[in-house]
C-alpha cells in the first residue's frame, strides 16, 4: 500500500475511533442528483467511515462505470469500487450496468490493502435508482386507485398459457374457473411492490390480479399485478 494512502487511512483510521465521520458541511456543494419525474431532488451528504480492520462505509457520487467497478467521487478524491458477483447490488434486481454517472450510490465493504484507494464491496447501493423507483411506486399505485374509483372487476389466480407477444394468458381462480385474459395496449404491468415490470419477468404458475371489466369468462384488463414477482 502507497504511504500516502497509508498516511491517509491512519488518519481515517483515528477519527473512526474517536466515534467520527466525514460528512459533507452546509458551505460544501452536495452532489447533484437528476431529479425523478414529478419529484424534489434529494440532495445526499458525501460519506466516508475505515474502521480499524479496513471495513468501508463510502457514499459519494459516480464519475464512471465499468463492468465490475465503478469510480467513486467522495472524500478523499476518486474511489475505485471493485463490485465482485458475489456483491450486494441494490435496489433489488438492478444490474451495475444500469449505474450512471452522477448517480449517488452507497458501498459497503473493505480497503484494498493492495492498492490506493481502492474498496472491495459486498454491497453497492444506487441511492438515485432507489428514489426514482419509490416516485414510480407512488405514481402507479395512485394510477391503480383512479382506475379502482372507475369500478372495474379484480381477479385473483394462477396464470397460464402465457402469450407476452399477443398479452394473453388464461388466468384461474381458486374456485377452478379460467378466465382468458388480454391486457389493454395502455395496461400497466406490475409485480408485487408496484414497480413496473416486464412481461417477460412473468411466469406460468404466478400469482397474479388483474383489473378490469368480466365479460363472462373473458377479461380485457388494464392493471395486470404479479404478486410472485418483487
Amino acid at each position: 500500500m502507497s504511504r500516502k494512502l497509508i498516511a491517509i487511512l491512519g488518519a481515517f483510521g483515528f477519527l473512526a475511533s474517536t466515534g467520527l465521520a466525514f460528512a459533507q458541511d452546509a458551505t460544501t456543494t452536495p452532489p447533484v442528483i437528476a431529479p425523478a419525474p414529478a419529484a424534489t431532488s434529494v440532495s445526499h451528504p458525501m460519506v466516508l467511515q475505515i474502521g480499524p480492520k479496513g471495513a468501508v462505509l463510502l457514499r459519494g457520487t459516480i464519475d464512471s462505470v465499468s463492468s465490475a467497478s465503478v469510480t467513486v467521487k467522495s472524500w478523499g478524491g476518486d474511489w475505485t469500487v471493485n463490485v465482485p458477483t458475489s456483491a450486494q447490488v441494490l435496489p433489488a434486481g438492478t444490474a451495475l450496468s444500469s449505474f450512471q454517472q452522477g448517480d449517488f450510490v452507497g458501498v459497503q465493504g473493505t480497503v484494498d490493502s493492495t492498492g490506493g484507494f481502492t474498496v472491495n464491496a459486498t454491497l453497492i447501493r444506487d441511492w438515485t435508482v432507489r428514489q426514482a423507483l419509490n416516485q414510480q411506486i407512488k405514481a402507479n399505485v395512485q394510477s391503480v386507485r383512479a382506475t379502482m374509483a372507475s369500478g372495474p372487476r379484480v381477479v385473483q389466480g394462477t396464470l397460464s398459457n402465457l402469450d407476452a407477444t399477443a398479452e394473453t394468458f388464461t388466468l384461474t381462480n381458486a374456485g377452478g374457473t379460467a378466465y382468458s385474459v388480454t391486457l389493454d395496449s395502455s395496461a400497466k404491468i406490475l409485480g408485487r411492490n408496484w414497480a413496473t415490470i416486464a412481461l417477460s419477468q412473468v411466469n406460468s404458475g404466478d400469482t397474479v390480479r388483474v383489473y378490469g371489466p368480466v365479460s363472462s369468462t373473458t377479461i380485457a384488463a388494464s392493471v395486470f399485478r404479479d404478486v410472485s414477482v418483487k
